[in-house]
């Protein structure tokens, strides 16, 4: 049996998603609220044999009863384990290549893209929340840098910190311009999780920093990203959105690997 626990699809909660219509794998779609904060409830799938606090702020795979979490381990997993097109780049350089940019993903365009999308969309609809009834969630959340994340976001985010978020998306930007220059794909000649990935954590990047995403500014990116867009894997996934503005669901990031 394959579940996969999401929410909106955008960012983190994307990645799966796409992988899973490629593959044209069966699965039970669990939607839950992340904004909701159903990620932190009792019930929400954990590893009960390790005891071990796993990610709950982005999507859970659950393959037969095993978990796998963290998205970028999602993809690899449902690139390996299910038959199908092949994701992952035959030629170990380019699936080194693939691996790499996850980890820039990870490490860098997820905390800018969820810092911008999360002062633009997520800070507005808390603040239209009843304050003491939103401080009591928050204040349930564990660990205690998860809450910290929530409670910053509720706080508001300066100018300065906004520029300084536009200015780490900068580089990998660049970088992925570059690549898209050598190859008709980030990680070499194949569609692959890179390309999954890219495109999720930039989905909605184009709105939140126009200087940099742009026709004029970076069109190798934008023509990518269009190319993405016409995937039938992606328009699948896009659809398992409920409010229609998947490009504005957002939650504080990066992922927090919890893992003990």
């Amino acid at each position: 049996m394959l579940e996969l626990y999401h929410w909106e699809p955008n960012i983190f909660y994307l990645k799966p998603l796409i992988a899973l219509a490629e593959k044209q794998l069966p699965y039970s779609a669990r939607w839950f609220d992340a904004t909701g904060f159903e990620q932190f409830a009792p019930g929400f799938p954990r590893n009960t044999e390790s005891h071990l606090q796993l990610e709950r702020e982005g999507p859970v795979l659950v393959h037969d009863g095993a978990i796998i979490s963290s998205s970028f381990f999602q993809l690899e997993y449902i690139a390996e384990a299910f038959p199908g097109p092949a994701l992952l780049p035959a030629d170990p350089y380019d699936r080194y290549r693939a691996q790499a940019w996850g980890q820039v993903s990870a490490l860098i365009i997820a905390s800018a893209v969820t810092t911008l999308g999360c002062a633009r969309y997520l800070a507005p609809q808390l603040k239209a929340r009843p304050a003491a009834e939103l401080a009591a969630r928050i204040a349930a959340i564990e660990p205690p840098e998860r809450r910290a994340s929530w409670s910053a976001v509720l706080e508001g985010t300066d100018e300065p910190r906004l520029e300084a978020a536009r200015n780490r998306l900068a580089g990998p930007v660049r970088r992925l311009e570059a690549a898209l220059e050598r190859s008709p794909w980030i990680a070499g000649a194949t569609y692959s999780i890179a390309d999954i990935d890219a495109f999720a954590m930039l989905f909605a990047a184009p709105a939140l920093a126009p200087a940099l995403l742009s026709e004029s500014a970076s069109p190798r990116v934008m023509d990518f990203l269009q190319r993405m867009h016409g995937r039938p894997a992606v328009q699948a996934a896009l659809a398992r959105s409920r409010s229609g503005k998947p490009a504005e669901a957002f939650i504080p990031g990066p992922e927090a690997p919890r893992w003990g």
